[in-house]
């Protein structure tokens, strides 16, 4: 695996790991769908919210089953490295894995569930998530891939699919979270 996938990796980790241990559990999810229900503006007790909830638990289900090396129910930086490496938009492991979590926190953002989002939306989601307000604004031009001021359900996955995938540091995909080193 290469530094950049590294890279992209560690801080897609750091900000999967809410709660800060060094380590992903259940607890993390379960903050991580607070913060972006209260980023997209989602009454916590929704049928929104109660489906986006559901959405992540088959997430962190599935995450568990591909990157939980030693079956103990958590998962370390490494083990999401490990489980990271070498995948591909067409690899089965990261559709069944990341395509969950892409279509819930899209559905979160998504208010009147026209599979689009104004571009302000991902930037407010992002920020509540922990990333800075430049980062965000530089996400939301590599999601928004015809400049309209919108973003599709497919140039949301399209674009966290070649996240995972892209080794190219310069690639746009590579600075959904900011600008690599």
């Amino acid at each position: 695996m290469t530094d950049v996938i590294h890279e992209k990796c560690d801080r897609l980790f750091a900000l999967y790991d809410t709660d800060g241990n060094g380590r992903l559990d259940h607890h993390d999810v379960e903050l991580m769908v607070g913060r972006i229900l209260a980023g997209s503006n989602v009454a916590a007790d929704s049928p929104k919210a109660a489906s986006v909830r559901a959405d992540y638990d088959g997430w962190w289900k599935a995450l568990l089953d591909h990157a939980d090396a030693n079956g103990d129910g958590v998962i370390t930086r490494d083990e999401f490295r490990d489980a990271m490496t070498g995948l591909s938009p067409d690899d089965p492991a990261i559709r069944s894995t990341a395509r969950k979590a892409v279509d819930a926190a899209f559905t979160a953002m998504d208010t009147d569930d026209d599979n689009e989002i104004p571009v302000a939306a991902l930037i407010a989601m992002f920020t509540r998530g922990g990333v800075s307000a430049d980062d965000a604004a530089e996400a939301a031009r590599v999601f928004d891939l015809n400049g309209d001021g919108t973003i599709t359900r497919e140039e949301y996955a399209t674009a966290w699919l070649d996240f995972f995938s892209t080794e190219d540091p310069d690639a746009p995909a590579s600075r959904i979270l900011g600008k690599l080193s």
